[in-house]
């Protein structure tokens, strides 16, 4: 039952394009976050109205270390959610105040998610927010890969790289299924790159450009 239950979870995924897996999920909108030339942090600011939600997405390598700082309405918060992940997050603002700092395990696209507590979300309540956002050092593990790129998607969870390859620029546009292994079509219409995935038992197992398919322009 549960590589059944795995199959079909990456294909919902695949369906949607890359987007998270599960309703609530899929709702939720993101925005990437990109470093100027040569820089290592940035700042992003915005406003959380009511029940609303946001995912600031940032690419970062293993060994990397992360640090996210908040200021501005007492009720805002944030969560740190790592690759591969919808709901279980490595910080939870709420109860572990505005600022996170961590040496990250895994390579991949972390999202920030910005909220507000229920009492203040049922109110309506407007929340402006700003986020510093820095991604320092190389620890053991390799930089994060850059926009267009397939570096380091062969290996990961299946779900993590869908998010992974969304996150660099990339748009699901086939995919199909022989005996055990699946399959991902991916045009990043930047750098005009068709690539497909291999996958199977949650893990991609090859990731490489195949230059041409009907559905890649």
């Amino acid at each position: 039952m549960p590589d059944v239950a795995n199959k079909l979870l990456f294909a919902a995924a695949l369906a949607i394009a890359g987007s998270l897996a599960g309703t609530a999920s899929a709702q939720i909108p993101s925005i990437n976050v990109n470093f100027a030339r040569g820089a290592t942090s940035t700042t992003v600011a915005g406003a959380i109205v009511g029940d609303r939600t946001r995912d600031y997405v940032v690419r970062a390598g293993a060994g990397q270390t992360l640090r996210v700082t908040k200021s501005g309405a007492a009720i805002v918060y944030f969560n740190v959610l790592p690759p591969g992940s919808n709901d279980e997050a490595i910080f939870v603002g709420s109860t572990e105040g505005d600022s996170f700092a961590g040496t990250l395990s895994q390579s991949g696209a972390y999202k920030i998610r910005v909220y507000q507590m229920r009492a203040s979300a049922r109110r309506g309540e407007t929340g402006n927010f700003r986020l510093n956002i820095a991604v320092t050092g190389g620890g053991g593990g390799r930089a994060a890969a850059p926009s267009g790129s397939l570096r380091g998607i062969a290996g990961m969870n299946s779900i993590a790289a869908i998010d992974e390859m969304s996150s660099r620029g990339f748009t699901n546009v086939d995919s199909l299924e022989s005996g055990s292994s699946q399959y991902g079509i991916f045009y990043n219409r930047s750098t005009h790159l068709c690539a497909q995935l291999t996958m199977a038992d949650g893990k991609v197992l090859d990731a490489r450009d195949i230059h041409t398919h009907p559905k890649c322009r």
